[in-house]
């Protein structure tokens, strides 16, 4: 066993899989494998995997799922490190990640999953924010008081934090195996937010630890689906805090739940609503004050009808 194993889930990168890989070859740490799995790419991207030709990298190639849960759990499957880190394959690795997130994760082995900061760039490389996290108050709301790199944080305070705000990082995340179970793995019937689902409910029973380091370079590519409107992200977004709602049996998360749904479902008929599309904003407008009455609804509910 090796100590963590880098899973890169690819569709169509050949403009930047060989960056993301020497991102990741290029660690000032050893011990680790990479799991590049191909979601049916139809462009050069496995010839470009294969031609680097480093032993650490294990080529996968299967039918196309149709979004990156698929390949994310098959990786995870493949894999043998003590720790799973899952990194987008146009995103870049700084060279200590793998070391930071593996010290700061044997150094509390009470945690079973760390995220980090981290920045973001454009197609060409140009850096758009510095410091991502730097205003996501909900985030630093749970950090009360000084701490130097890392922190630890409870599942009663990490899980309605995450119900309200996404803001841990796919390719900022690493998981300790020995934690997951079978039944932990990223929901396949979602197109995208399966990240964001498998941490709300990996942070029902489990501990985080958040590193404040900058530590991969998020790519923001002008066609991914987390840069589209929210008329393309909403359904999906919607459909995984509906199956956390199913889970729960804590009534406060459950009003927290449907009070998220309900924002999103005002998003949703928002959106519609620049679009002139009244049918839509107002079938929106009243699943959203179905999942929670509210005055935003009401109004958007109102002027469909006019």
């Amino acid at each position: 066993m090796c100590r963590a194993s880098v899973i890169v889930p690819v569709y169509n990168a050949e403009s930047y899989i060989e960056e993301t890989l020497n991102s990741i070859l290029h660690q000032d740490f050893s011990d680790f494998e990479i799991i590049v799995v191909d979601d049916g790419s139809t462009d050069t991207t496995g010839d470009k995997v294969k031609g680097i030709g480093d032993p650490r990298i294990k080529y996968f190639k299967q039918e196309n799922s149709g979004g990156p849960a698929g390949p994310r759990n098959v990786g995870i499957r493949e894999s043998k490190g003590e720790y799973i880190f899952i990194f987008d394959a146009d995103d870049i690795m700084v060279p200590e990640k793998l070391r930071l997130s593996i010290s700061a994760m044997d150094s509390h082995p009470e945690a079973d999953l760390l995220f980090t900061n981290f920045s973001t760039i454009d197609e060409e490389g140009n850096q758009l924010k510095a410091d991502f996290l730097k205003d996501y108050d909900t985030l630093w709301k749970l950090l009360k008081g000084d701490f130097n790199d890392s922190v630890v944080i409870a599942p009663e305070l990490i899980c309605p934090a995450l119900v309200r705000v996404n803001f841990i990082g796919t390719s900022s995340v690493a998981l300790r195996r020995s934690a997951l179970l079978p039944v932990d793995q990223f929901n396949e019937s979602l197109k995208n937010s399966d990240d964001r689902l498998f941490w709300i409910l990996f942070s029902l029973t489990h501990k985080f630890i958040f590193l404040n380091k900058i530590l991969h370079k998020y790519r923001i590519l002008k066609n991914s689906i987390s840069n589209q409107g929210f008329i393309r992200r909403g359904p999906s977004k919607i459909h995984a805090l509906t199956i956390v709602r199913d889970k729960l049996v804590d009534p406060e998360l459950v009003r927290l739940v449907n009070k998220q749904i309900a924002n999103d479902y005002v998003s949703m008929a928002y959106a519609y609503k620049q679009k002139g599309n009244r049918k839509e904003q107002r079938e929106n407008a009243l699943k959203s004050m179905a999942a929670k009455m509210n005055i935003k609804a009401l109004k958007l509910l109102i002027s469909s009808m006019y």
